[in-house]
This record gives C-alpha cells, sequence and structure tokens, in this order.
C-alpha cells in the first residue's frame, strides 16, 4: 500500500449485541417489520466485515476474522 490510512479506518468494525432472542419478544414483532430488521442486521453485518477486511488487508491482525469475537 503506497499511503498508510488515517487511524480512525483502521478500527475494527463495532458490532453492539442484538436484540433478545425471547421467543415470547419475537412474536410481538410484526412480520414485515421483523422482515426489515432482519434485513437491516444482514447490511450492517456485511458491511461491518468488509470493513474489518480491510483493515486487515492494511494491517494484518488486527481485527478478528469471522466468529472470533
Amino acid at each position: 500500500m503506497k499511503d498508510t490510512p488515517p487511524a480512525e479506518l483502521l478500527k475494527c468494525a463495532d458490532r453492539p449485541d442484538g436484540l433478545p432472542e425471547d421467543p415470547s419478544l419475537i412474536a410481538q414483532i410484526p412480520t414485515k417489520i421483523r422482515a426489515g430488521i432482519i434485513r437491516l442486521a444482514r447490511a450492517f453485518a456485511g458491511n461491518a466485515d468488509r470493513a474489518d477486511r480491510l483493515v486487515n488487508w492494511s494491517a494484518p491482525g488486527t481485527c478478528p476474522v469471522g466468529n472470533a469475537r
């Protein structure tokens, strides 16, 4: 790499805890809303994975790989 990226771009993605997995709570979320939440979560996860891969490409071993969190 020609230039080192700025420090704020070399941080691993923040992955907050997800929603509670209590079946009684999930049953209260309307189907269309739940589907939207799932789409958002998948998009967020994909973006976080790409960001971590880019950080690891620039600074190998900085971010955990896969499910190692």
